[in-house]
């Protein structure tokens, strides 16, 4: 039986957990604050959705999941946690590391986290709750999305010194208003394909159509 692994219960896990308090899927709840982890019980307590906790690291809770992604194909991932988890999940299993931007990349509305993780944007304004992301156009302003994030991160054309870096990007699908996540196989592919065939220097993307967190990613070997 597939489950949803919510990956942080904190400020922004909470979006998640009230999207998810009156649904039917199995869920796992996930943080290494022992605090965040019991009011996110609380929350779900009475409710009559069926879930569990765990008290770990998100990093490792999840590098521990792809090991076993065999015995869990299905299940699906809201990353929550307060860093680009995917990327850090792919350094750790690659043994590669992050690199430090020395170039802004051609992206909108940028903005540099603690982790070396460029935020990226398609909106100048803060984007309601709510907003379904319908396929072709804002929903906040209503004008039409061309090209997205997507778009724009797959045909990025970032160059150091002369040297090109691949742009890999992992979707996050919109799962409810506001809430994005992506099945545990796509991770699982992404790491596969890139470990038989992106050697190399690459950038590293989780997006939306509209939003989207980069990293570099080192070489093969240089970690």
């Amino acid at each position: 039986m597939s489950r949803v692994h919510i990956i942080g219960c904190g400020q922004f896990g909470r979006r998640a957990l009230e999207f998810y308090r009156h649904r039917s899927e199995d869920l796992m709840l996930v943080d290494a604050d022992a605090d965040n982890l019991a009011a996110a019980a609380a929350v779900m307590t009475g409710t009559g959705a069926r879930f569990a906790t765990e008290c770990r690291d998100a990093v490792l809770y999840l590098i521990e999941l792809l090991s076993d992604h065999k015995n869990c194909p299905d299940d699906w991932i809201i990353p929550t946690a307060p860093l680009h988890l995917a990327f850090a999940v792919l350094a750790q299993v690659t043994g590669r590391r992050r690199l430090a931007w020395t170039e802004k990349p051609d992206l909108p509305n940028l903005f540099l986290g603690e982790r070396d993780e460029m935020y990226s944007s398609l909106a100048d304004f803060l984007c309601p709750a709510d907003c379904p992301q319908p396929r072709k156009y804002c929903y906040h302003t209503g004008k039409e999305r061309n090209p997205s994030l997507f778009n724009l991160l797959a045909n990025l054309n970032y160059r150091i010194d002369g040297v090109f870096f691949p742009s890999i990007i992992l979707p996050s699908t919109q799962l409810g208003p506001g809430l994005g996540g992506f099945p545990l196989r796509r991770l699982q592919r992404i790491v596969e394909f890139i470990g038989r065939k992106r050697p190399g220097v690459l950038l590293f993307s989780t997006a939306c159509r509209c939003h989207g967190v980069t990293n570099i990613l080192s070489a093969m070997g240089s970690g």
